[in-house]
């Protein structure tokens, strides 16, 4: 059976542009996994000085969010006909989509594009672009329209 990953963020746009994926899924019969990321250690701009119990409770925050997101996917694809599979991993993100696509035996990997370019992305990268260029398998980008 070909089997599908598909990465998201949990924004409104991954989830819109991931159902790209719909018809092509239907058309294989593909076991579809729906795959979203937590930064295991989530600083950001502001988390400088926070103690190692705020960081875990803010992580749990972080993990709760990324949770509900993914059950908003799994429902948006049901109600398109499609069962999927949920999981939510920790870790750096590209690296993590690519662990777990070797891992799971992955015919394709699908994830957006934030339509991050120019500086911005040689300068910083992105999760696409990472993935395109480490993971094994095939990587379908979906890009967003201008």
């Amino acid at each position: 059976m070909y089997k599908i990953l598909l990465a998201t963020d949990g924004s409104e746009y991954s989830l819109q542009s991931l159902q790209k994926v719909i018809p092509m899924a239907k058309a294989m019969q593909a076991k579809l996994t729906i795959l979203s990321i937590v930064e295991a250690i989530p600083f950001r701009k502001g988390t400088e000085g926070l103690s190692k119990d705020e960081l875990d409770k803010l992580l749990k925050t972080v993990s709760s969010e990324a949770e509900e997101d993914l059950n908003r996917a799994k429902e948006r694809f049901a109600s398109e006909g499609v069962e999927v599979e949920t999981k939510l991993e920790s870790g750096k993100p590209a690296e993590t989509i690519c662990e777990v696509a070797d891992e799971g035996g992955y015919d394709l990997i699908v994830l957006g594009d934030t339509g991050r370019g120019g500086l911005e992305e040689l300068f910083l990268g992105s999760v696409s672009n990472k993935v395109a260029h480490q993971a094994k398998t095939d990587v379908m980008i979906v890009k967003r329209k201008k």
